[in-house]
């Protein structure tokens, strides 16, 4: 009541009692303007409203202060009880730890009777398994030894045994070889008799006319002779042979061979040695060996495989 009165003064100055004693007195004073006078109420106004506030916030913080001291209390309450039966277990727990104590002692004493057993026990463990190492390791040895002799016997018989059947293979071979060498001297001379040589690749060429004979008896291969003079060509088992040189002395000569138009020429062809080459586009293995050298004139034979003479025509022209 009391600041609405205050407001209404503020705002309203004439409707106090004595306004018109004052407006009487203060007639000759300068009269405020009205911003002063609107200034003045909002200054009023909001000392009120910050009287107010403070009125509200005052009261707010007297409830807050009171809630939590309220709160306080009830959390002291329960700390003093969690206080109160952790103090019990504790008594309790005493009760446990001095019985867990002399059962830990207990245990101790057996302990360090078990380790000592457990000590003496391991070591006999350790002796034992040393006494059965060296028993092990000389049964291996005694088993060794009597293995190698036992081995040395047994290979010593098989040994002896093999030793004489190789002896046997050996003197059987030895006979058969004998006989062989026997035979193969024999079919030599007989071969030589008959002018016929065996050459190192094991070729049978014929050194003169009975030579001859004898390897056309045996049909192995087909045989054709020739009579060369010097310089003069002549068809022999489908090639051409041309004399070149003839050396009565030393019993060689130099020839040309024809093959269709392939020329080739041999020289220094030795008595009674093989000369070896192929014809045609098969290949025919064709052998040409000289017997007999003169003075500008040669005879020999050309052998060829059995059915296999050449049948093209040298070429004889110059």
């Amino acid at each position: 009541m009391a600041n609405n009165n205050f407001s209404e003064l503020l705002v309203n100055p004439k409707s106090r009692p004595e306004s018109k004693e004052l407006e009487s007195q203060n007639a000759d004073l300068p009269q405020p303007s009205r911003g002063t006078v609107t200034v003045l109420t909002i200054l009023s106004v909001v000392a009120l409203a910050l009287g107010g506030v403070l009125t509200y916030y005052l009261h707010h913080l007297s409830r807050q202060q009171s809630t939590q001291a309220q709160a306080l209390e009830v959390q002291l309450a329960a700390v003093n009880q969690s206080l109160e039966l952790i103090g019990k277990r504790l008594d309790g727990n005493g009760e446990q730890i001095t019985s867990l104590q002399s059962q830990l002692e207990v245990t101790m004493r057996r302990v360090g009777v078990t380790q000592r057993d457990l000590k003496r026990a391991q070591a006999l463990a350790e002796q034992l398994r040393e006494e059965q190492t060296r028993s092990v390791e000389a049964l291996t040895q005694e088993i060794a030894q009597r293995a190698d002799t036992q081995l040395v016997s047994s290979f010593k018989e098989e040994a002896g045994e093999k030793f004489q059947g190789v002896n046997q293979e050996i003197s059987t071979v030895k006979e058969e070889v004998k006989s062989n060498q026997r035979e193969l001297t024999t079919t030599l001379q007989k071969l030589t008799r008959l002018g016929v040589r065996v050459t190192e690749q094991g070729n049978m060429i014929a050194t003169t006319a009975t030579g001859l004979e004898e390897l056309k008896r045996r049909g192995e291969r087909d045989y054709v002779t020739f009579d060369l003079r010097k310089k003069q060509r002549t068809r022999v088992a489908g090639i051409g042979l041309e004399l070149r040189k003839a050396d009565r002395k030393r019993q060689r000569t130099d020839l040309r061979i024809y093959v269709n138009d392939v020329r080739m020429e041999r020289k220094n062809i030795n008595v009674n040695t093989p000369v070896n080459f192929y014809v045609g586009s098969q290949r025919i293995g064709y052998e040409l060996v000289i017997n007999e050298v003169h003075k500008d004139r040669i005879s020999g034979y050309v052998s060829v495989p059995k059915g296999k003479l050449f049948q093209g025509r040298p070429a004889l022209k110059p």
